[in-house]
Order: structure tokens, then sequence, then C-alpha cells
């Protein structure tokens, strides 16, 4: 991964993360996704089907989607899986606000754009507009029901049904700026919630930011986060191991002519990220993660 490789827009990238990254990061810098969420990712298109499954290891995760009832129609109707970048933000979002206000009732920001605001997404009204595709798949991420699959402690398997949201109501409000119709908190599961806290990732959300509209990028990015830090030893990841874990529905040849351009978005939101081009894949070395455990802050659970 060399200087010369880098696009124009990898070069931006890199100069708004060496400009981040002289200072050191401040709490609202600090972001959390769940470790299971980390190695075992969404959909990247709309896999129109009712379920998917992600294995990563030893994890895994199973989503089943789910109805909501149709305020046209009056009528209950399933929403399908969520897919793409958005939803990776949102789950981002509620991770993050459960970990440092050490509750699943989370408070939330005032408005659906006041929101997207904070995820860095542009905020664009009318049929084809940010705000109506940000609906469909926060709806589609709140109706979802997920299994987490890992280790169980006597041996085999433990499947943990762990949907993140217990209530939520985000979908309806006609109008995105209006606060009367936005809900003042957001529910989660505590079965979710208990696992969020044991198995919570810290990043720097100044990387994904960066990113944000690139889902496979963002995945590299967390993968990265979570797992060079924890190396001994340099780790090759073949061509094969790669597409399994970042394939998606593409095919294999296609994976392999995109997968270098989406590396290098998340290894310019990730600096410290050492990694070298190999024969067959890459080579993942030993890395700093982009937040230390010491910079760490965490709200006292409300009384």
């Amino acid at each position: 991964m060399t200087q010369s490789a880098l696009r124009p827009i990898d070069e931006h990238r890199l100069a708004r993360m060496q400009e981040f990254y002289s200072d050191v990061p401040t709490g609202d810098d600090i972001w959390f996704v769940h470790t299971v969420l980390a190695q075992c990712f969404l959909p990247y298109r709309d896999p129109k089907s009712h379920h998917w499954e992600k294995t990563n290891g030893d994890y895994g995760i199973i989503l089943t989607s789910g109805p909501i009832k149709d305020p046209k129609e009056k009528r209950m109707v399933d929403v399908g899986i969520p897919y793409g970048a958005k939803p990776r933000l949102f789950q981002s979002y509620i991770c993050t606000q459960a970990i440092k206000q050490r509750s699943r009732s989370l408070l939330v920001e005032p408005s659906m754009s006041a929101m997207m605001t904070e995820l860095g997404l542009r905020v664009t009204g009318g049929k084809e507009g940010t705000i109506n595709r940000f609906k469909d798949q926060i709806t589609r991420f709140a109706s979802c029901h997920f299994t987490i699959t890992g280790p169980g402690k006597h041996g085999g398997e433990k499947y943990v049904k762990a949907p993140p949201i217990e209530s939520f109501e985000v979908w309806f409000p006609k109008n995105p700026n209006q606060t009367t119709l936005w809900p003042s908190e957001i529910q989660l599961t505590q079965k979710y919630y208990d696992s969020l806290i044991d198995h919570a990732i810290p990043y720097d959300f100044r990387g994904l930011r960066l990113i944000q509209n690139k889902p496979r990028a963002q995945d590299i990015y967390l993968w990265m986060t979570q797992r060079l830090c924890r190396l001994n030893k340099p780790l090759l990841m073949k061509w094969q191991d790669l597409y399994e874990m970042f394939g998606g529905q593409a095919t294999f040849y296609k994976f392999k002519e995109k997968f270098p351009a989406d590396l290098l978005a998340a290894k310019t939101a990730y600096p410290d990220a050492n990694m070298e081009e190999h024969k067959d894949g890459y080579i993942f070395k030993a890395s700093p993660p982009p937040i230390s455990k010491t910079k760490i802050p965490v709200q006292k659970p409300a009384d």
C-alpha cells in the first residue's frame, strides 16, 4: 500500500485524517460497535430475501426480516433485510449511545435530519432524496430479528437471539424536522444491551465518516480496528479468505477487482493499519488500535 497508489479521493481522505490525528480524539470522536458486527457484516446490496447469514471464524450473525404495519394500506408488510452504508452507520450510533450512557434507553437527536447530520449524511428531501432512503434502512434495521452465534461454554455452538431494538417509531414522521413526532429515546433489548456491554469495540468515528458511503470499506475498517491490535504475528489473508469475509453478493472476479480500492479507502481512514500486498492476497500486521482503552470516556449510569 504505497503513497503512489493513492487516487485523488484517497489523497483527500488521507489529508483529512492526517489533520484529524494531529488532535487527540475527544469523547465525540470515540464511537463503538458490537464486536460481532465488526466481523460478520450486513449485506452490501438488497438480498431480496427474508434471511441473511454471515459467519467469520467462531462467530456469526443470522438476520431475519420483520413486518411493520403499512400506514397507508393498514396491513402488515415485510420490509426486508437492512443493507448498505446507512444501517451500518445507524447501528454504530445506537451502540455508541448505549456504551457512553450505560443505558439501554437511549436519548437520540431531536430530529431525523439532526441524526443524519450527526452520522455525516447529506439531508435531501423528495422521493429519491436521502431522507426516504434513510427511513427505509432504519425501518429494516429496527424490525429485523438478530441471532448471534458463537462458541458455547461446554463446546458446540451457542445461539443468542438478540434483536437490537425493543421499541422505536422513527419511520412514520412525515416531516423529518418536526421534533414532536420524533421519539425522545430508543429502547434496546436487554439481551442485545448485555451482549454489547461485554463485546463493544471502540473506534475513531472521524475515520469512518470519511468512508460513510462505502459499506465494504466501512467493514474493512472496523474489522481492522478489532483484529490488527490482537495480532501476535503477520496474518496472511488469501483472496478466498477475503472473499468469504467481504465478498457479499459479488462474484469472486468482481470482488478481486473492487477490493483493493475499498481496502485503500479503509487504510486512509486508519493510517496506522500495517499491511502489504502479497501474491496470494494481503498480509496484515500488528498495529496500534485507533482508540486506546485509556482514552475511552464512559458516562455514569443514570440513577
